[in-house]
């Protein structure tokens, strides 16, 4: 009898270790695009590359943008990151024990205008 417990026992610890190991996660990234392609994008002063480019992410929050190409005017933005509603407590525990991965993905874009060629107009009078 105590054999028996003993196999049932190590037969549910091994099930628990199996259930653990097989979890998923949240994976989330942006990705940033940008019309012309090709700009050099700077995410939190941390060079990405050339869009489009995709980085991961850590934390939900506020993100700062720099998109730069020859010939046109940078651009610069802030978004926030909002977690979504299943990341939020307690889903959060439930969604990281799934057992398939879970996808979270931020887009940001940017239209790059080009440098006007024109001088400044002046003013007659001061």
């Amino acid at each position: 009898m105590e054999r028996r417990n003993r196999a049932a026992h190590l037969t549910l610890v091994a099930g628990l270790l199996a259930c653990l190991s097989a979890t998923g996660c949240v994976r989330s990234k942006v990705v940033v695009t940008s019309d012309p392609p090709g700009a050099d994008v700077h995410m939190n002063d941390v060079h990405l590359g050339r869009t489009p480019v995709e980085m991961p992410f850590t934390w939900y929050w506020y993100y700062d943008f720099q998109a730069e190409l020859d010939g046109h005017e940078t651009s610069v933005t802030r978004e926030r990151f909002r977690a979504p509603v299943w990341l939020w407590p307690p889903m959060d525990l439930v969604m990281e024990a799934m057992p398939f991965h879970v996808h979270d993905t931020k887009r940001v874009h940017f239209d790059l205008a080009p440098v006007s060629d024109l001088p400044a107009p002046e003013f007659a009078g001061s």
